[in-house]
């Protein structure tokens, strides 16, 4: 869920601050963008498109001014047929072919120089004109043996007037289709071929909904496939990757050293996934980019860093050098949780370690996930284990699984300066996501870092904690001071959101609390607290505080308590539990629940008044 993933990691609203974002307008709109693709014997292809896309805001001039193609050397190659800005005057004015940037892709590292890039820059584009661009796109060698897979995916978040997909295939090529949201026309046999076609138009865009499920899973596609099912691709795909695991001397003997005096599976396999988590730098090239086979695992031992698939590859050859089995898994990273009925490859871009024998998931590339834990993002998501050639669905860890805390105290001065001291401890996901920060706050400064979640004039500090120990939680602190804070003489309010918590509790509750929601979204479960004693300064005189607040709807809970246990002294505990049996929600069970989340999103907005 991307509201959660904003609001642990500090980058949300604050809690109790509040916005309404004006309604946006589309970047560009798709004027025309025709697909025609040819299918030939032994899974290779050409595919044609004809796009022109009309700029309709200064942000969509900034997207299309300068255009990127990529493809992978070896297996693709791109030709640019005509490329140009059409004035809304109907001038032309031609992609300057000697401005065309060619380089790498993702990364230039050694091993990763496969993926390369053709930069188009279109010259002054402003609103209201056109981006034309037709290409010619070649797979000239399958990634998959001989079989043909491809995915088309159409966003209803952009205006689209005539969009048309075209596939031709031999009709002895058995294909698997799956299509949704165009128009069909009928299949045309002509010459030994089978012809495909659909229709799409989409005048008003939708608009986008704020942790909603990816496109894919309930918007317009064709999926085409030539694999009879997933099955018979992991079949495939187990063979192409057969040898990159072997086991050599070298990998032998750091599995040795590093499960020395361990006994039992589970607890050599957390020592081996830990090293890789820690020791192994990660490059993210997603899958489908520099290929779909892994280094070898020897190489990536030698190199110490590697994408997803270099990864899973050497953490399995670590692995079966202590005869504990494992598979690599399939999976999407990103907002995508259903699985194609035609058995798409191109479904999936990201992998991870399935051990069997411990029922366990793991993915090294979260870096700070600790051992048994997955990432949010890779939670209730389909897969594709290969070395079982079985589709499965990744757990989906409850509240308790993921936890996270905050206790503060603040001491309020007689000048309206707050100095305060957070001590934050998470578990499961919660706690991959505060290592995640605590590290990216090292890199940004803790001066800058305090600034944005503070205020200006801010200063402060994080006690890091130990970021490497992969248990079960992890804590760090964070000591703070904030020159004026306050006004004080009164009479004024201490605002909710006064001192230092890296999450915010409304987002986490109610995210940007839409009126309406038309799209299933991602909803994991959590459980957060905020514990905060605040102490006064002499003279100050508590004028009202919010009442006690018990709030419930179908899988999420709301309590928040404020009282004066002395003079001087104000406590106050907010505690959220959401637990939710699947990893998404749909828009019905929203409209059951949205009343209920405002109202809490209104208790966390509360404040004590103060003269």
């Amino acid at each position: 869920m991307r509201i959660l993933v904003s609001a642990i990691l500090g980058l949300g609203l604050a809690a109790g601050s509040a916005a309404t974002p004006a309604e946006p307008q589309p970047p560009f709109a798709i004027v025309k963008n025709h697909i025609e693709v040819e299918v030939r014997q032994g899974g290779s292809y050409l595919e044609s498109r004809e796009a022109v896309y009309r700029v309709l805001t200064e942000a969509g001039a900034q997207a299309l001014r300068q255009t990127t193609l990529s493809y992978t050397q070896g297996f693709q190659s791109y030709t640019v047929v005509a490329a140009y800005t059409l004035k809304a005057d109907g001038t032309r004015i031609d992609v300057d072919r000697r401005s065309i940037l060619n380089g790498f892709g993702a990364t230039t590292s050694p091993g990763f120089q496969d993926l390369k890039t053709a930069t188009l820059l279109f010259p002054n584009l402003e609103i209201g004109d056109e981006v034309v661009l037709t290409t010619l796109f070649t797979q000239q060698v399958p990634w998959f043996g001989d079989q043909y897979t491809e995915e088309f995916a159409f966003s209803r978040l952009v205006p689209a007037a005539d969009v048309s997909l075209a596939v031709t295939a031999p009709s002895d090529m058995a294909l698997q289709i799956d299509a949704a949201g165009l128009q069909a026309g009928p299949a045309e046999a002509m010459g030994g071929k089978t012809r495909w076609t659909w229709q799409y138009s989409n005048p008003v865009a939708a608009l986008p909904e704020q942790g909603a499920v990816d496109e894919y899973d309930t918007g317009p596609r064709v999926v085409i496939s030539s694999f009879k099912d997933y099955r018979s691709f992991a079949d495939v795909y187990a063979a192409m990757i057969k040898e990159q695991g072997d086991v050599t001397p070298q990998i032998r003997e750091l599995a040795d050293k590093l499960t020395s005096g361990l006994t039992g599976d589970r607890e050599q396999a957390r020592a081996l996934y830990e090293w890789v988590s820690l020791h192994i730098a990660y490059v993210e090239i997603v899958l489908g980019a520099g290929g779909f086979v892994p280094h070898s695992a020897a190489d990536v031992l030698a190199n110490k860093f590697g994408d997803c698939k270099d990864h899973v590859i050497l953490l399995e050859a670590l692995l079966a050098a202590k005869g504990i089995a494992s598979s690599p898994v399939l999976i999407n990273a990103m907002n995508r949780y259903a699985l194609s009925p035609a058995a798409s490859p191109f479904g999936f871009n990201h992998m991870i370690t399935y051990i069997p024998e411990l029922k366990l998931y793991l993915d090294s590339t979260a870096r700070y996930a600790p051992f048994g834990t997955l990432p949010f993002n890779d939670t209730g998501k389909p897969v594709v284990r290969i070395a079982s050639r079985d589709t499965a669905l990744t757990p989906v860890a409850p509240s308790r699984a993921a936890a996270i805390r905050a206790v503060e105290t603040i001491d309020i001065l007689g000048d309206g300066t707050i100095e305060g001291l957070t001590k934050v401890t998470a578990s499961g996901g919660a706690s991959t996501d505060m290592r995640a920060l605590v590290q990216a706050v090292s890199t940004m400064g803790d001066a800058e870092y305090f600034h944005r979640m503070i205020g200006p004039g801010a200063e402060g500090t994080l006690d890091q904690g130990d970021l490497n120990a992969l248990s079960g939680s992890y804590t760090f602190s964070a000591h703070y001071r904030l020159p004026n804070a306050l006004s004080i003489p009164g009479p004024a309010a201490i605002p909710s959101y006064v001192g230092f918590k890296p999450f915010s509790l409304t987002a986490i509750v109610a995210g940007d609390l839409p009126a309406t929601r038309t799209r299933p979204y991602a909803c994991p479960s959590l459980e957060a607290e905020e514990d905060q004693t605040i102490n006064l300064p002499a003279g100050m005189k508590i004028l009202a505080m919010p009442p006690a607040t018990k709030l419930a709807a179908e899988g999420i809970w709301f309590d928040a308590l404020y009282v004066a246990p002395s003079p001087g002294v104000i406590h106050a505990t907010i505690h959220v539990r959401v637990d939710h049996a699947e990893a998404t929600c749909s828009a019905a069970y929203y409209a059951q629940v949205r009343g209920t989340l405002a109202q809490m999103a209104a208790a966390l907005r509360a404040q004590i008044l103060y003269q």
